[in-house]
């Protein structure tokens, strides 16, 4: 395994631990959790808050920080679409974030596998898949 994909779980890791802070009391959403990472290190996270809303990333991107060039791990797939709230792809593109690194889909089809197009797109980098298997457990 290299060292960039252990980087990867890790902070994966990391967003799942937020994820379990609220799980069982995000109404019909699922519990999300991400973190942002800037240079290797930390610099915010979120969770999808009680009643499912606001979602994770955008709990994680509201603070102030400077975004720009940052990778944001997620557990789930970014919504892509317009609903109760604005996508969450919408708010990364805003961000500038510069990768994507999420373990599931999302299995809504209003997003599922759209995430993807939209965010290359916006020159921004995706890389999908990581602790798949966990994220399925979860």
């Amino acid at each position: 395994m290299s060292i960039s994909r252990n980087k990867d779980s890790l902070f994966l890791k990391l967003a799942f631990y937020q994820a379990e802070i609220n799980l069982g009391s995000t109404s019909l959403n699922p519990s999300v959790g991400c973190v942002v990472v800037k240079n290797n290190s930390i610099i915010s996270s979120g969770r999808t808050s009680f009643n499912g809303r606001p979602h994770a990333e955008v709990n994680a991107l509201k603070k102030k920080i400077n975004s720009n060039n940052s990778n944001i791990y997620i557990t789930l797939e970014p919504c892509s679409h317009y609903g109760k709230t604005p996508p969450c792809v919408k708010k990364i593109i805003d961000k500038k974030l510069h990768k994507v690194i999420f373990s599931i889909h999302d299995i809504d089809k209003r997003s599922k596998n759209l995430a993807f197009n939209k965010l290359k797109k916006a020159k921004i980098k995706v890389k999908k898949f990581i602790l798949k298997e966990h994220a399925k457990k979860f």
